[in-house]
């Protein structure tokens, strides 16, 4: 028969008290106990040992368990910072045990047990909210590493051998361009997907709306192939973060509290994160970096494909995709034509280029 944990600890504490009860009812009883006292001593084991059973693991393995749960979503450095300042406030607390033991009973065997919880509290405390400025301590007094020069060819320096992080968010992942972008090479560390951003993703591809259901499904389909076959490392990562409902919200806390940049297609959020100081990397400004170069007064040779909304422009497209609005060129659908252009208009979603025909085009025969 095996034995769960929790049935071990509920007996554990059930013993415990019940021996708690019995030594408190000997300790109040006489030398030589009465009928009553005895009946007393018994009532206090039995419902010591029935309190044991039943408190025992709320006060013991439900706490361990939040513990656990809450120290998943800690990162390494934290904890360790953590957990030395709790080694500092103890050591400090140790020192102060020999003054305390001089002091008269009961304050000499309470005072210590206090005053080294106080002190490894603090002590937590004080390190986990000064953790940035401890490693900008560690890094200023680590010590420089002159390099050394072997055959005229400098020596370079090691890189960094903790990999680098970066939270995708649902928009990045529906776009689908993060994975032509981790193929090139320019990303190097590992993509972390947050369990509530796959939650995000599986609601819309659950949802009744068509649009909203494929972009879901796509979503999810995308995730699934870059696990397999983009070169990076995705880890689809467990976190709640307490307090929080919206997604970007939780994105831009998990972000703080990992130091990692936030890939995201969302205008919005990439606004709120940079007001609280969280580094976003922008597929669409990435997208809008990478186009080539078009400036005022250039002559560019396009074809006209679209009509325009008014004053008889025609629309045509550079290689990119970027559309140029043209002036008196809707008669000219379907033919190449060369343009000046007159002006640029940056949106949101890209840019908007305005020109009007070449003088040639103008006075050429049609």
């Amino acid at each position: 028969m095996k034995l769960s944990l929790n049935l071990v600890v509920r007996l554990l504490g059930m013993s415990g008290l019940a021996y708690l009860g019995w030594y408190l009812g000997v300790s109040l009883s006489r030398p030589v106990p009465t009928e009553m006292e005895r009946i007393a001593t018994n009532l206090l084991m039995l419902a010591g040992g029935g309190l044991g059973l039943l408190v025992t693991p709320r006060l013991t393995i439900e706490p361990l368990n939040e513990l656990l749960r809450r120290s998943r979503s800690v990162p390494l450095s934290d904890l360790l910072v953590i957990g030395a300042g709790v080694m500092l406030g103890i050591i400090f607390s140790v020192l102060l045990t020999v003054p305390l033991a001089s002091l008269p009973s009961p304050l000499s065997q309470i005072l210590p047990i206090v005053v080294t919880l106080v002190l490894a509290y603090a002590g937590g405390s004080i390190f986990s909210s000064r953790r940035h400025d401890m490693g900008d301590l560690l890094k200023q007094l680590r010590p420089a590493t002159s390099a050394t020069t072997i055959a005229g060819n400098p020596e370079l320096p090691a890189p960094d051998s903790a990999p680098r992080r970066f939270l995708v968010d649902t928009s990045a992942v529906i776009d689908g361009r993060i994975a032509a972008v981790a193929r090139t090479g320019f990303l190097e560390g590992t993509l972390i997907v947050p369990a509530f951003v796959l939650a995000e993703l599986q609601q819309l591809a659950d949802s009744a709306d068509d649009l909203r259901r494929a972009k879901g499904r796509r979503g999810l389909e995308l995730l699934s192939e870059m696990q397999h076959e983009a070169p990076l490392p995705i880890e689809v990562v467990n976190v709640e973060v307490a307090g929080v409902t919206r997604v970007d919200d939780k994105l831009v806390a998990l972000a703080r509290q990992y130091n990692s940049p936030i890939i995201t297609n969302d205008f919005n959020l990439n606004k709120v994160a940079a007001l609280q100081g969280v580094k976003v990397l922008s597929l669409n400004i990435l997208s809008e970096a990478m186009r080539p170069l078009v400036i005022q007064d250039q002559r560019l040779q396009l074809t006209i494909r679209n009509e325009g909304n008014a004053r008889q422009q025609g629309v045509g497209y550079l290689d990119d995709g970027t559309p140029v609005i043209v002036e008196d060129a809707r008669q000219l659908i379907g033919q190449s034509v060369e343009v000046i252009v007159t002006r640029l208009h940056q949106t949101q979603t890209g840019r908007i280029v305005f020109a009007t025909l070449a003088p040639e085009e103008l006075s050429a025969p049609r």
